[in-house]
């Protein structure tokens, strides 16, 4: 990053897009294939990075875009008059980005992020709002391409819905593996403790043409239940299997998906969920149903950008606020009905927001208001 932002103060780059430009990671350009290459972490939305990336260095038809995901490139995007252009990276051309740039974690700034957490219950006669408040400082480490571990401290703040006691205590503790192959095949693998008070494996498959209209894919988690009581940690053994399979079709006029799932959730709990997932500019915000050999019920959940984002930054260090707040209420009262654990991020849900329809979509609005 720092070649680049010499090479940019050389040909005139005004300071204020020297600043977007200092928000990236591990960037890399490729002058005779047109390309560049770039990791941004501040926004949910990855056309927030493209349009800095666009406008900070000199102007080129015909660029090609590839942000990164803990390293590795998820496809080529271009700006057109009418929306943006996206094709998939084959293997040989990740192969070659994999050669010609080895990924050193140390280039990638230390970055604490500040996450809010908010569970509730609603409908007890006596106290209407059960609810818990958290404040989680977390950060990562880059251990290799796509690998990363994730680690922090959890800050209790208000808690009337359990037992849990209100004392400082570690942050889920996982590392998190990020592939992509040719043919729009994507891998997510897990361990670790998670949210939601688990700790084992998780893997997760999606097949994803992020120009496409259908997507499919499978989880499968095998875990146990843990938390810190005062004096230790208690846990019991891995012996909970969750799998899922999925399949959904989108809408590209207005961002729109309807997602098919189920299998074996937590519990040995057996059934299906539909879900209807809208996606706004910087919003995302779903609805669904839900029916399980424990019963039936619906819900709704929703994912926004938490202000201000970028706090402090210099070359090694930044605090921030994390990239998103995602929040989900489902009416069980205790029958355990389609329950899972949380992840850092659900792959189909990271990979929602890199596709071409949503991105263009948003291009094509800001060229006609202009």
């Amino acid at each position: 990053m720092k070649k680049i932002i010499s090479l940019l103060v050389l040909v005139g780059t005004s300071p204020t897009l020297l600043a977007q430009l200092s928000d990236f990671d591990n960037v890399h350009q490729d002058t005779t294939a047109g390309q560049v290459f770039y990791e941004q972490r501040l926004s949910r939305n990855p056309l927030v990075g493209l349009l800095q990336m666009r406008n900070g260095l000199p102007k080129r038809p015909g660029r090609a875009y590839i942000p990164l995901i803990q390293g590795i490139p998820v496809g080529k995007y271009r700006t057109q008059k009418d929306g943006l252009d996206f094709l998939p990276l084959t293997q040989q051309e990740l192969k070659d980005y994999h050669q010609r740039h080895p990924i050193n974690p140390l280039t990638y700034r230390f970055d604490f992020r500040i996450h809010p957490e908010f569970v509730a219950n609603f409908g007890n006669f006596q106290n209407p709002v059960e609810s818990r408040t958290s404040l989680y400082l977390q950060s990562q480490v880059y251990l290799w391409r796509g690998m990363v571990f994730n680690y922090g401290v959890l800050f209790p703040i208000a808690n009337d819905l359990d037992g849990r006691p209100n004392r400082i205590r570690p942050a889920p503790l996982y590392v998190n593996q990020f592939l992509a192959f040719e043919g729009h095949h994507f891998l997510s693998l897990s361990a670790g403790t998670f949210y939601s008070d688990r700790f084992g494996l998780n893997a997760q498959y999606q097949h994803m043409n992020l120009a496409g209209r259908w997507t499919y894919g499978l989880e499968a988690g095998l875990t146990g239940f843990y938390y810190y009581p005062r004096g230790g940690i208690y846990y019991e053994p891995l012996r909970e299997l969750l799998v899922l399979g999925n399949v959904a079709y989108r809408w590209y006029a207005h961002d729109l998906t309807v997602k098919l799932s189920g299998g074996q959730y937590l519990a040995q709990d057996r059934g299906v969920r539909m879900d209807m997932i809208r996606q706004f500019t910087n919003v995302e915000i779903g609805f669904y149903v839900t029916k399980t050999g424990n019963g039936a019920t619906l819900g709704f959940n929703f994912a926004i950008p938490i202000p201000p984002g970028k706090i402090v930054q210099g070359e090694q260090f930044r605090l921030r606020t994390s990239e998103e707040f995602r929040w989900e209420y489902t009416y069980t009262r205790g029958y355990d009905i389609g329950e899972r654990y949380r992840l850092g991020y659900q792959l189909d849900e990271r990979l929602r927001q890199y596709h071409r329809s949503y991105l263009s979509n948003q291009w094509h609005r800001l060229q006609v208001s202009e």
